[in-house]
C-alpha cells in the first residue's frame, strides 16, 4: 500500500470499515429472521426481493456518481445507511420487530449499495495512476472479499454471545465511522450545469449506452463477457456445491463452510496477488483463464463419477477446483474492470461502470434458477451436469479469444 497516495488508502480504509459493518449486520439477521420464523425460506425471499431493485437502480447510481461529487456522495449515502440502522436499533429495543421491518431495510441497504458502488468505481481511476489501477481494483476487491469472509464469522459469534440489538447497534458505529474517514478524502470533481434529476438521469444513461454501443465496442464487449461468466460459470457455486456437499457426499454443515472459506481465501488471494500479473495477462490471452477452468471443469467432473469411491475425496476434489475456478475468475473481473476503467472518459465512467454491475447481477439469479433446475435434472448423474458446465467453460473460453481477436484500443502496454 506504500505506492498509493494518502486519498485512496482512507478510501480503503472507509470501505474496510463499512463492508465488515455491513457483512457482520447481514449475516446476524440471517440468523435473527431464522430465530425469528424458523423459515429459512423466508429469509431466502427476503434476500432475492432486496437484491432485484439493484438492477435498476445501478445505472441511476451510475449516472449520479458521474454528475455529483464522489465524495460527498459516498459520505451522504454512509450516513443515511447509519441513520438506517441505528432507527431498526430503535425499533428492536421496543420490541416492535417484524419481518417487514427487517425486510425494508434489507431493500433499503441494497439500494444504497447500488447508487454506492459505481462512486466507489469511478473514484478510483482519478485517485491511482494509470500503472497502479490493475493493483488498486484488487485492492478494492479484496476488501470486499476479506469483509464477506471475516464478517460472517464475527457475526455468528457475536450473534452467540451479545444481543442482535448490540451488533446493530456496532454496524450503525462503523458506518458512522466510514463517513468520519471519507470526509478527508480529496477526489477531484468537475462540477457540471445543473438539469432536473428526471432529465439527467434518464440522459446520462443514454450518454453511457450509446458509448458503449457505439464508440468503444471494447467496453461492450467485455460487458458482455462479465455476463456470460456470470450468467453460466459462476452459478455451480451458488447451487450446486451446496447440494453436491450435503446431498451427495453426505458431508456435515461445517464441511459445506470449510469450502465456502476456502473458496473466499482463494478470492483474497487472487484479488491481493493481481499486482504480480502486471504484464502477465493481456487481453489477447484473457481466453486463458477461461480456458483453465473448462480444465478444472473435467477434473471436478471425473472426481465425482464412480471411479473416486470415497465422498471425502470426492469432497476434496470438488472443493480444490471451486477454489482454482474462483481463483481465476476473480483474475478476469479484476482485469475487466481496470481495462474498462481505463479506457472510459472520466465523466462517463460511473455510468459505464454501473452498466457492467447491472449486467453481472441480472446474469446471477437469472444464471441460479437455470442450474436449480438442471441440478435436479441431474441429480443422480450430477457428473454430466459438471461435464456440460466444462464443455460451456471452453466453448466460452473460444468466444472471448474470438471477440477479443479485433481489439479496437491498442493493447500494448499490457497491464
Amino acid at each position: 500500500m506504500k505506492e498509493f497516495n494518502r486519498h485512496f488508502k482512507l478510501m480503503v480504509v472507509g470501505q474496510v470499515i463499512s463492508m465488515f459493518g455491513a457483512s457482520v449486520l447481514r449475516f446476524a439477521l440471517s440468523l435473527y429472521i431464522l430465530d425469528l420464523t424458523g423459515s429459512a425460506t423466508i429469509f431466502g425471499t427476503i434476500l432475492a426481493l432486496s437484491i432485484v431493485p439493484t438492477i435498476f437502480i445501478s445505472p441511476v447510481g451510475g449516472a449520479i456518481a458521474d454528475r455529483f461529487d464522489k465524495k460527498k456522495l459516498m459520505v451522504t449515502l454512509d450516513i443515511i445507511t447509519g441513520t438506517l440502522i441505528a432507527a431498526f436499533a430503535v425499533i428492536l429495543f421496543t420490541d416492535n420487530v417484524t419481518v417487514v421491518a427487517i425486510a425494508i431495510l434489507m431493500t433499503a441497504l441494497t439500494l444504497i449499495s447500488a447508487m454506492y458502488q459505481p462512486a466507489v468505481q469511478s473514484s478510483i481511476p482519478v485517485l491511482v495512476p494509470k500503472e497502479l489501477l490493475l493493483k488498486s481494483n484488487g485492492v478494492i476487491s479484496g476488501v470486499m472479499s476479506i469483509s464477506n469472509f471475516i464478517g460472517p464469522i464475527v457475526g455468528g459469534v457475536l450473534y452467540s454471545f451479545v444481543s442482535i440489538k448490540a451488533i446493530v447497534i456496532v454496524s450503525a458505529i462503523c458506518f458512522f465511522l466510514a463517513a468520519v474517514m471519507e470526509m478527508f478524502i480529496k477526489i477531484p470533481f468537475e462540477k457540471r450545469p445543473p438539469q432536473p434529476l428526471v432529465k439527467m438521469v434518464v440522459s446520462d444513461i443514454k450518454e453511457g449506452l450509446m458509448y458503449i454501443i457505439h464508440d468503444n465496442r471494447f467496453i461492450l464487449k467485455s460487458i458482455m463477457v462479465t455476463f456470460i461468466v456470470s450468467l453460466f460459470i459462476a452459478p455451480m457455486f451458488f447451487v450446486g456445491l451446496p447440494y453436491m456437499i450435503k446431498i451427495l457426499f453426505g458431508m456435515p454443515d461445517t464441511f459445506f463452510g470449510f469450502t465456502q472459506s476456502g473458496i473466499s481465501l482463494s478470492i483474497i488471494f487472487s484479488a491481493m496477488t493481481i499486482g504480480l500479473l502486471k504484464g502477465k495477462i493481456k487481453v489477447s490471452n484473457l481466453y486463458l483463464w477461461i480456458l483453465g477452468c473448462a480444465g478444472v471443469y473435467f477434473a471436478m467432473a471425473a472426481g465425482t463419477t464412480s471411479l473416486i469411491s470415497s465422498p471425502f475425496v470426492q469432497y476434496l476434489i470438488v472443493t480444490v477446483s471451486s477454489m482454482l475456478v474462483m481463483f481465476a475468475l476473480t483474475v478476469v473481473n479484476i482485469f475487466i474492470n481496470t481495462k474498462i476503467q481505463e479506457e472510459t472518459p472520466s465523466n462517463l465512467i460511473g455510468k459505464v461502470m454501473a452498466i457492467q454491475i447491472t449486467a453481472g447481477t441480472t446474469a446471477v439469479p437469472i444464471g441460479q434458477m437455470l442450474f436449480g433446475v438442471l441440478v435436479d435434472g441431474f441429480s443422480s448423474q450430477i457428473y454430466l451436469l459438471i461435464f456440460g458446465v466444462g464443455i460451456l467453460t471452453l466453448i466460452i473460453s473460444l468466444g472471448v479469444r474470438q471477440i477479443y481477436r479485433k481489439r479496437v484500443p491498442t493493447e500494448e502496454p499490457a497491464l
